[in-house]
């Protein structure tokens, strides 16, 4: 009883100090400080827990299970029971009527996967979900799919110089004209990376930061500590706006079907406003999955009625864990899985993110680096049976050559995928690896790029 409660005050004063750290981020000082906003301890940061934390009850209910799950087998996948429900998406009741299967992250509840008949049994081998996860993937791959991307953190940047600060703090021209979307880095002074972000112009003094779900805090931070005098404005609009994926390569005639054929227009990687089924909408061309489609927001108020009119033409909703595969098989990173402050740019193969006119924040770490001696690489495994879940060693000519950093069987390539920084050495297109998955060994094969649709064909716009 007496360490459950000294875990409960640990977690509690986490959790309290993260409020107090984003509130006294500019007056703090201290080298553990200095060294946590740059970037350098990040998994002891308390900026990783979110605010909703801060709270005795919740608290009370987890940290029993924490103690309790200490002592359990950790199965991939397993959730937690208690404190839950502490945040809803603004479509939480569809995807409950959706039979969603729920998984929390940073707070919020976030469909894992749909169509759930029974409490999923946990396991080592291939998961329970595993043929309703693949049953959506082929519906993002065969027709028209909806993911729900409310959760990830939206952060409005606006003011006269908010060009000039944001060319300082990411890594990408921000110069771009309104109506782009801009992929783009937030690196520490060593060049690590302590975000990955994209961006919309929205006009010539405001842009829109799309940041991961868990980052929403700590990118936050980053930016209000290093304002530098500019006429800025940083906002958190993260929970004023509902955001959802619609992909897959029926989405040209989903567009027509709506009476939203300005949908179709979209170049990719630019984004514009207009009315779908009577509700204003900002919508972006762009695909974390490698499916044609869009990022569709809307105000949170509005995403009932979205959602109806994009159901109502057989658009399905897939969970996160379809979404993961899918990326993975892209060669698509995701932040604290692939990169991290550990991680370059030329490491995992990002150099397309740098601007070289911009003096950006890391610029000169990473000159003074050199070139990197590991690089993210797309490894398959000849065995469908095998189930890797990252951070598994993998070998070759006897020794560790690097780690695999994010993986999942890839329903479009029917086989395992899984991304790995590798010594640069084995990095070559062909090579032939060997996976150590929960001590048994696996042959795969290293590609440089992505193992589906490396051309990108697939996500440019479609003909309806």
């Amino acid at each position: 009883l007496y360490l459950v409660f000294v875990m409960m005050a640990a977690v509690y004063t986490s959790a309290h100090n993260h409020t107090m750290h984003d509130m006294d981020s500019h007056n703090h000082e201290g080298h553990l400080h200095d060294t946590m906003v740059d970037g350098k301890l990040l998994e002891v940061d308390p900026k990783r827990f979110d605010a909703i934390w801060n709270h005795i009850g919740a608290l009370a209910e987890r940290v029993p299970e924490v103690l309790g799950k200490h002592y359990e087998i950790g199965y991939a996948g397993r959730q937690w029971e208690t404190a839950r429900d502490l945040r809803r998406l603004p479509l939480h009741d569809e995807w409950v009527a959706a039979k969603a299967h729920f998984g929390q992250v940073f707070g919020f509840e976030r469909p894992l996967y749909f169509d759930k008949t029974h409490e999923p049994v946990m396991r080592f081998g291939q998961p329970d979900w595993f043929e309703q996860v693949g049953s959506e993937v082929n519906s993002a791959h065969q027709a028209v799919a909806i993911t729900d991307l409310s959760s990830f953190g939206k952060i409005d940047v606006y003011g006269p110089e908010a060009t000039l600060f944001l060319n300082r703090i990411c890594t990408n021209d921000m110069t771009r004209a309104p109506g782009h979307v801009i992929y783009s880095l937030m690196l520490n002074k060593a060049g690590g990376i302590t975000s990955d972000l994209t961006i919309m112009r929205l006009s010539e003094t405001h842009y829109r930061l799309f940041v991961g779900t868990a980052a929403l805090k700590r990118d936050l931070a980053w930016l209000q500590h290093h304002l530098n005098g500019e006429n800025v404005t940083i906002n958190d609009v993260t929970e004023d706006y509902a955001t959802l994926g619609v992909m897959g390569p029926k989405t040209p005639q989903l567009g027509t079907a709506i009476g939203a054929e300005w949908l179709n227009q979209i170049g990719y990687f630019k984004h514009q406003s207009g009315m779908i089924g009577g509700i204003e909408v900002t919508v972006a061309r762009l695909s974390y999955i490698g499916e044609a489609g869009w990022e569709i927001s809307c105000a949170a108020q509005d995403a009932k009625r979205l959602y109806a009119v994009l159901a109502e033409q057989q658009a399905r909703p897939i969970g996160s864990l379809a979404q993961s595969s899918m990326r993975i098989e892209k060669g698509f990173v995701s932040y604290g899985h692939d990169i991290d402050t550990d991680v370059t740019p030329g490491m995992a193969g990002l150099e397309f993110a740098l601007d070289s006119k911009s003096d950006f924040i890391g610029k000169t770490g990473i000159a003074e680096a050199g070139e990197p001696e590991k690089r993210l690489v797309s490894i398959t495994l000849e065995n469908d049976t095998a189930v890797p879940l990252g951070n598994e060693p993998v070998f070759a000519d006897g020794r560790i050559i690097g780690k695999t950093t994010s993986a999942a069987y890839g329903y479009r390539v029917g086989k395992p995928v899984l991304l790995a920084l590798l010594d640069l050495a084995y990095c070559g297109a062909g090579r032939s690896v060997t996976v150590e998955v929960a001590g048994e060994s696996f042959d795969g094969s290293v590609k440089t790029g992505a193992v589906f649709d490396d051309t990108a064909r697939r996500m440019r716009p479609q003909k309806a």
